[in-house]
């Protein structure tokens, strides 16, 4: 999507004559700039679009879900949305954070991230940065979205960005006070454990899998 975290090195992966569909419901400000920089902008069309929806025709090569699952809100909705991704091409690939903490700073930094749904929820009303499924849950979407699993696999990775960390002043925008209290403590308490142990970033679980 907007923040090219996969969008440029997928775009890398499908050579000169290949293309990428970037699809996301909004955030796209600065992307052109970052697609520029890369040299890659003729290989790539950004879709804003509700991914409910994709307004695509089947025929895509493969449809690629990366970090996104936090995003759809609901169980059914993520059902719904790999089915979708099913209706436009016959292979997909899904990768996502694992609820899996084997160090401190895997901890902490799970501590913080867990706190994002709560909070973007009393701001918006609506989910957001939902809390990470099982490798085993996310074989279950899959299934159930119509998909027989091809391959699965755990994956370690090392990046230096602390990606679960949120500003104490998101918090302090919400209104309902004892809600805002609440969360304020929370937060107070996983960033200490932030700032004694770091942020380390949990396992990724990766989905592959072909229409039945």
């Amino acid at each position: 999507g907007p923040f090219a975290i996969s969008t440029i090195p997928l775009a890398y992966l499908v050579g000169e004559k290949g293309y990428v569909l970037a699809c996301d419901l909004g955030r796209w400000k600065g992307f052109e700039d970052t697609l520029q920089a890369t040299t890659l902008r003729e290989r790539v069309t950004p879709l804003e679009c509700d991914a409910t929806h994709l307004p695509l025709k089947p025929g895509v090569d493969i449809a690629v879900s990366i970090h996104a699952l936090r995003s759809f809100h609901d169980e059914p909705t993520i059902v719904h949305i790999l089915k979708e991704m099913f209706r436009v091409s016959s292979h997909i690939f899904v990768a996502a954070y694992l609820p899996i903490v084997k160090t401190k700073a895997q901890k902490a930094c799970m501590k913080m991230y867990n706190l994002r749904e709560e909070i973007f929820e009393a701001l918006s009303g609506r989910k957001d940065d939902i809390h990470y499924f099982p490798l085993e849950k996310l074989v279950e979407f899959v299934n159930c979205a119509g998909g027989t699993i091809t391959e699965t696999k755990t994956m370690e990775i090392d990046l230096p960005h602390c990606f679960g960390f949120i500003p104490k002043d998101t918090i302090e925008r919400i209104e309902d006070v004892k809600k805002r209290e609440d969360l304020l403590q929370k937060w107070e308490k996983a960033y200490e454990n932030i700032t004694k142990y770091g942020e380390g970033r949990p396992p990724i679980g990766v989905v592959k899998a072909v229409k039945e």
